[in-house]
């Protein structure tokens, strides 16, 4: 199954907000004067052998309530909304579009075993809440592995694209829980080790959590007009847990031809890179593709935070494509040992000064899934800069 957009009107990132590892913010992180936080320690208990595994937190809780879920998020959203330059106590009828895997299961770790009156419990909890808090008749939840958050994303540019709304905010949330994590861990998918990194000399994914908040208008914001030019979804159900050449290789193009850019034109690729299976081949597809074309990796700061990495990252791909915040060009670099696994063709990761190359400030932002549930976001600038 292959979806694309076909829009009668373009769809524009207005404001963000994110709260991940790195910090909480609505600028980019990984620019120059940014730290790293290295990430933290959690416990599996695989085959009752406690073992301690990298992880990113985020949150002061683990695991966290209902109720905590839920600020955390309307925190983000009304942040988003602040920056997006709307009011933020005012979003009535505004649609929003939350994609998850946890959803309330860090609460259900919380809370005591559920008592034989509590009938129903499920991510409906986290909609009921926003539509009460929000005064928004729509709240519509995505749960689509690691694609959740950009499926999400998808949804919403196509509800303003089709002249359902004239805004809409999009969500990602992923908390710590112990279920994730020791199925994760089960499957032998988890790295043991810090510091290694996707594309590099990872060992498994390293997890994180994260909340991230979009802001999307028919109308640009006043400031900068970040567009998202094109997007598409494919499941190409293959492999149950990697993505394979064609498939992705057909996904990337498609996206660049229906956003009618070519790929020369993109100036930048946030990556994948989970550290597991699917890197090869997208190095691979990336090689074909884009040889030279700058390569930005979050995950090693941030973890792959599951459901929530496709609205987390596209706003970092936002971030360090608006002139605004990030007027010297500034991307992210990778800091790692330059040894580099020789199994792996190379790419080009961005380094210590790495820029925008000159002309419109275009990125790809790729969300890849369990079951080849694949989906990329082209995200930037509408109009090339005028010359100074």
């Amino acid at each position: 199954m292959n979806t694309a957009n076909t829009p009668s009107r373009a769809a524009y990132l207005c404001g963000s907000s994110y709260w991940c590892a790195q910090g909480q913010g609505s600028r980019p992180f990984g620019l120059p004067e940014a730290p790293f936080l290295p990430p933290a320690l959690r416990t599996a208990h695989g085959l009752g052998q406690p073992r301690e595994l990298p992880y990113f937190a985020a949150f002061p809780a683990a695991p966290a309530t209902l109720a905590q879920l839920c600020g955390w998020i309307e925190a983000q959203i009304r942040q988003a909304a602040t920056a997006a330059g709307w009011d933020a106590d005012n979003l009535a009828g505004i649609p929003v579009f939350i994609g998850s895997t946890s959803y309330v299961m860090s609460d259900r770790e919380a809370a005591p075993a559920a008592s034989p009156e509590e009938e129903h419990y499920t991510l409906c909890e986290i909609a009921g809440y926003l539509k009460t808090r929000l005064r928004s008749p729509n709240v519509f939840s995505f749960a689509t592995s690691c694609t959740a958050a950009a499926q999400a994303l998808i949804a919403a540019a196509r509800c303003i694209g089709n002249g359902l709304a004239e805004r809409a905010i999009v969500v990602g949330i992923e908390s710590f829980n112990q279920l994730t994590f020791e199925h994760f861990y089960a499957m032998n998918l988890l790295d043991t080790e810090p510091g290694r990194l996707p594309f590099l000399d990872a060992g498994g994914l390293v997890l994180g959590e994260a909340a991230a908040a979009l802001a999307l208008s028919a109308q640009p914001h006043r400031d900068y007009a970040c567009r998202l030019h094109g997007f598409t979804a494919q499941t190409d159900h293959i492999n149950l847990t990697a993505s394979s050449v064609e498939p992705l290789h057909n996904l990337l193009a498609e996206c660049l031809r229906r956003a009618g850019i070519a790929a020369p034109d993109l100036r930048g690729v946030k990556t994948h890179g989970s550290g597991g299976l699917s890197d090869e081949v997208e190095m691979q597809v990336r090689r074909q593709i884009w040889p030279h074309t700058p390569a930005m990796l979050f995950k090693p700061c941030t973890g792959h935070t599951l459901g929530a990495a496709g609205a987390l990252e596209a706003a970092f791909v936002w971030g360090i494509a608006s002139r605004r915040d990030n007027p010297a060009g500034s991307l992210p670099p990778q800091l790692w040992d330059g040894q580099a696994d020789p199994e792996l063709p190379s790419i080009a990761l961005t380094v210590s000064g790495s820029r925008w190359p000159q002309g419109r400030r275009i990125g790809a932002s790729s969300s890849f899934a369990f079951g080849g549930n694949n989906s990329v976001l082209i995200i930037g600038e509408e109009h090339a800069p005028m010359p100074d």
